[in-house]
């Protein structure tokens, strides 16, 4: 499983949490936040798996010549497929452009809600990701695993963050439920939000900076240069505690990132909010969602889809759904 690992060099860990992409269950990997722990069960596809399943696939049969007429009307009829496909995905990107440019104006208009001392910001994650593994006989099993995370920070200056975890059938810990208390936030050895808190305030503000501070980072570790910018991005917001006016910068660099599109689609737990979405043609059409309130800014979820059958998995089947809720709350769990 190819997993982001958190490591000694603070530094190093950072680089590689914003550059290593995850596997084919795309950001939801569980795994993902619990480095250096080995799961009951195994996580997504690796690239490898995928090559070796491909390379299992028989041979097309050999197929006569066609006529050079019919050459010359399938070329010109994919041609056309092509272009029109294209003006398709533009039209689409063109729209979700726009309503993230909304989100990110809503965004800064909204005011996050604050802890004051004694009491604690409660970011509450309740997801169902997918997970995959080998049966005895060596054949390749999925299945969804239910968790919850619930991250509490404080709002008094100096206090441990707490972390309560409950692993579900997927837990690597003693009755699958941990309460870890940490400074700053640093639960598996690093910053819960993959960035400290300084390194956040030095991201710029502006969009197409955002966009180009992350463009020019790339080093080829994902599918696509586009789909390694936008899981670097969703993977900073997933987190739920990035400043209104980050969060609104990140929005617009989002916009920037060619494929994406918007749609109305409901998070885990049923709340109905702006679907963010891209589709990664090199990752057997896998499809990477954030939802977004579009009445506050904030996200309420992520959801990635197969959007058709490959790997075992239906077309259109969900492997990875979360729902994310914030509020204040006056203790967090000993």
């Amino acid at each position: 499983m190819n997993t982001s690992q958190f490591q000694a060099d603070r530094r190093e860990a950072l680089r590689k949490q914003l550059v290593e992409l995850p596997t084919l269950a795309g950001a939801e990997d569980p795994s993902r936040y619990r480095p250096g722990k080995a799961t009951r069960s195994h996580g997504p596809l690796s690239h490898q798996t995928e090559s070796s399943l491909l390379a299992l696939k028989p041979a097309p049969p050999a197929r006569p010549h066609p006529t050079r007429r019919v050459l010359l009307s399938a070329a010109a009829a994919t041609v056309g497929a092509l272009v029109v496909g294209q003006i398709s995905i533009t039209a689409q990107s063109a729209h979700a452009a726009g309503v993230l440019r909304k989100v990110a104006d809503q965004s800064m208009t909204f005011v996050d809600p604050v802890p004051k001392p004694g009491e604690y910001l409660l970011v509450h994650t309740h997801a169902n990701w997918g997970a995959s593994g080998m049966d005895q006989s060596g054949n390749m099993t999925h299945r969804m695993n239910v968790q919850t995370i619930d991250v509490f920070v404080p709002g008094t200056p100096g206090e441990d963050w707490v972390l309560r975890r409950d692993w579900g059938d997927a837990a690597p810990v003693p009755m699958g439920i941990e309460v870890i208390r940490a400074k700053n936030g640093y639960f598996y050895g690093g910053p819960w939000t993959l960035m400290t808190e300084h390194e956040l305030d030095a991201l710029p503000r502006d969009g197409q900076a955002l966009y180009n501070h992350f463009n020019s980072q790339y080093q080829g570790g994902s599918a696509s240069r586009d789909e390694n910018n936008f899981v670097r991005i969703t993977d900073i917001l997933r987190m739920g505690l990035i400043p209104a006016d980050l969060r609104a910068g990140l929005y617009k660099a989002l916009a920037m990132i060619p494929g994406v599109t918007a749609s109305e689609q409901a998070n885990f737990d049923g709340k109905v909010g702006t679907a963010i979405g891209r589709t990664e043609p090199l990752r057997a059409g896998q499809r990477a969602e954030m939802i977004i309130d579009p009445d506050t800014g904030l996200v309420i979820g992520e959801r990635t889809i197969m959007t058709y059958a490959a790997f075992g998995f239906g077309s259109n089947e969900v492997v990875g759904h979360t729902a994310i809720d914030y509020r204040i709350v006056d203790s967090a769990p000993e």
